[in-house]
């Protein structure tokens, strides 16, 4: 994941993404080959998407489908990366998130910058 030096800092302190932070993660495509080291090692290669969110403390853009739950939310694709393919938070992204509820809608697990002091 991506994000503002400061974004990070401030959600370690609080717990909480400041307005205006974004977030983009980036999702790879695997590749996988026998090699002397294992059988089969994986790696990522090429970018397939972007994930995308832009903090939205004071709900500016409530009547904004791809904005909800303090978030604008997008998706990108490789072969397309001008396009945002999402066309609804509650359609395509709040499915997912729902259970980072309590991590303001983001999955720090994955990233332990943001847990790290």
């Amino acid at each position: 994941m991506y994000t503002e030096k400061a974004s990070a800092e401030h959600y370690r302190k609080t717990g909480k993404f400041p307005d205006g932070a974004t977030l983009v993660k980036e999702i790879r495509k695997l590749e996988t080959s026998a090699m002397t080291t294992g059988d089969p090692v994986v790696w990522g290669s090429d970018a397939a998407v972007w994930f995308v969110m832009v903090k939205d403390a004071k709900g500016r853009f409530a009547s904004n489908p791809l904005w909800g739950d303090g978030w604008g939310w997008a998706l990108f694709k490789a072969d397309a990366p001008a396009k945002n393919v999402a066309v609804s938070y509650a359609a395509d992204c709040m499915g997912c998130h729902v259970p980072a509820a309590k991590t303001d809608r983001v999955f720090i697990q994955g990233y332990p910058t943001l847990t790290q002091h």
